[in-house]
């Protein structure tokens, strides 16, 4: 087991690990209250793009959590980063998405078009149309830079319901394009969690990441060199574990936040 006592920071995924949509788990709250006795940091990371960071930290104290929004990374603050870095000459973006996700992209210093845009983007759009489907595929169709925010197929809810996510709806645009996206800069990209680790002044080992999603939360974590901590209270579940690569396979599995802050308190 990975050596919890050198642990400094905890980076939490949040559907399906503090919360289920609008339900927050019991342990959360003690969880977060006792990060703060033993003196370790923590911050938030997801790769739902359909909230802005001011959306979520209205989100989050909306169910009974007090949020910096500065502790608060999506997969758009990676998507802007990523344009940033590899595209630095682009400011129009054709966004694929809802208002919030657009929001957190002007607060960026992009501009939202609908014509002659010079990268286009998809992400999670909870309000699609078949006009937005389709004037998005005709930018992908001619041959703009493509990037999807995130690899997520469905969204955990606490409804009876699946929620296509941004892989489904690229999926969509791949059988009418051709084309796939040129880049994901959310998770398992590790770039968010090296954001984390120059935020916090952290090293990896000294950080932990907790998730539900193997492919996603675990993948990163793993990548990035951080302490890969699977929550059972999402998407996964013990059993999938045995069939997934090396590459996926969580360091911990807890049931809840509730079993792995006594791992915590143990470790000290």
């Amino acid at each position: 087991m990975a050596d919890l006592a050198k642990i400094r920071h905890v980076v939490l995924d949040m559907d399906g690990t503090i919360y289920l949509g609008k339900k927050l788990f019991p342990p959360t709250v003690p969880f977060l209250d006792g990060l703060a006795r033993l003196e370790i940091g923590h911050s938030y990371v997801t790769n739902n793009c359909s909230r802005s960071r001011a959306e979520y930290v209205y989100h989050l104290r909306e169910i009974g959590i007090e949020a910096d929004p500065e502790t608060i990374w999506t997969s758009a603050h990676a998507t802007v980063h990523y344009i940033s870095v590899e595209l630095p000459q682009v400011r129009r973006l054709f966004v694929h998405g809802t208002p919030g996700l657009k929001e957190d992209f002007r607060l960026a210093g992009f501009e939202i078009v609908d014509q002659e845009p010079e990268v286009v983007v998809v992400g999670f759009d909870t309000a699609l149309t078949y006009d937005g489907l389709a004037q998005t595929a005709y930018w992908i169709s001619c041959g703009l830079p493509y990037i999807a925010t995130h690899p997520d197929r469905v969204c955990p809810t606490d409804r009876p319901i699946v929620l296509p996510d941004c892989a489904a709806v690229c999926s969509l645009f791949e059988t009418a394009t051709g084309r796939r996206p040129e880049a994901i800069p959310g998770k398992p990209n590790q770039l968010m969690l090296e954001a984390v680790f120059a935020r916090y002044n952290v090293a990896p080992q000294e950080v932990a990441l907790v998730g539900d999603r193997l492919y996603t939360d675990i993948r990163m974590a793993r990548d990035a060199g951080a302490v890969a901590v699977l929550t059972l209270t999402g998407e996964t579940k013990l059993a999938d574990i045995d069939g997934c690569p090396k590459y996926e396979r969580p360091d911990i599995v807890v049931a809840d936040l509730g079993e792995f802050a006594a791992l915590l308190k143990g470790a000290r």
